[in-house]
């Protein structure tokens, strides 16, 4: 945890992913950071990748929109977790 507040939340994580059709790993360092409203409730989500900050238009936006709604599809966590 980098930040605590009544209105933020911030850590740092490291993943490891591995796509199915390639069986190599790859690190990737995140930090990220949640707003929160007055109930505590997440109202805006920024999730920087080894330490870019990716924006919200462009190739960012899609790489962004893919991961989200497709990465969990391709990726699996370890069957040891």
């Amino acid at each position: 945890i980098v930040e605590n507040s009544a209105d933020t939340i911030a850590w740092k994580q490291t993943q490891e992913y591995t796509p199915k059709l390639v069986h190599f790993s790859k690190p990737v360092h995140s930090l990220i950071t949640c707003t929160l409203d007055e109930e505590g409730k997440v109202v805006y989500h920024k999730d920087q990748w080894n330490h870019k900050d990716y924006s919200h238009e462009g190739l960012g936006k899609v790489m962004k929109t893919l991961n989200g709604d497709y990465l969990t599809g391709v990726t699996r966590p370890p069957k040891d977790l």
